[in-house]
């Protein structure tokens, strides 16, 4: 027997609500599209391409992040120091607590150029001799054209707008974040 044409087209129309409010949601408060801006996270994110984030994930050292600053702006950096600890670079290289910590995401670049990371300190970056309850030291991956926390200090992890996922487009590129 054949149903009638309202109950197909209400069944249709419940289905598309659904739909429509999963995305809505999915969108809005799950994985949430961003574009990148600038060039201070190459060769990890790419000017103009386009990733989600998440805001329900606990943060990690590596991990890559958004924030805001105190004016809204919205910046994307990876997390290199936790709360309690020091960060120090030395020739190059990642210290945490006085413990050399390598950072293969920068293998390429430190390739192409002699000194990637000038040397510095926590206690010169932000005038504290460790990282502060609640907060985080972050650096961009494109150190030598980074604004990050040797310029502006440590982020409060009240300005955390969530973890960076995937990166969805360009297409070519699609690729989960390490």
């Amino acid at each position: 027997m054949k149903r009638p044409f309202s109950e197909i087209v209400w069944e249709w129309t419940k289905a598309l609500v659904v739909a429509i409010g999963m995305a809505l949601f999915i969108r809005y408060f799950v994985l949430i599209p961003v574009q990148v801006e600038g060039d201070s996270m190459e060769p990890a994110l790419q000017p103009a391409s386009y990733i989600l984030y998440h805001q329900l994930t606990p943060i990690d050292r590596f991990d890559i992040i958004l924030f805001h600053d105190d004016y809204g702006e919205v910046y994307i950096k990876r997390v290199v120091g936790l709360p309690g600890e020091t960060v120090a670079y030395e020739n190059d290289r990642l210290y945490i607590n006085g413990e050399l910590i390598t950072e293969p995401f920068l293998k390429q670049a430190r390739e192409e150029n002699q000194i990637y990371t000038t040397d510095f300190s926590i206690t010169e970056a932000a005038d504290q001799q460790e990282v502060p309850a609640g907060h985080y030291f972050v650096l961009g991956d494109n150190r030598p054209r980074s604004k990050d926390s040797r310029m502006f200090g440590f982020v409060p992890e009240t300005s955390v707008e969530g973890k960076a996922q995937v990166v969805i487009y360009p297409l070519n590129q699609i690729a989960w974040i390490k």
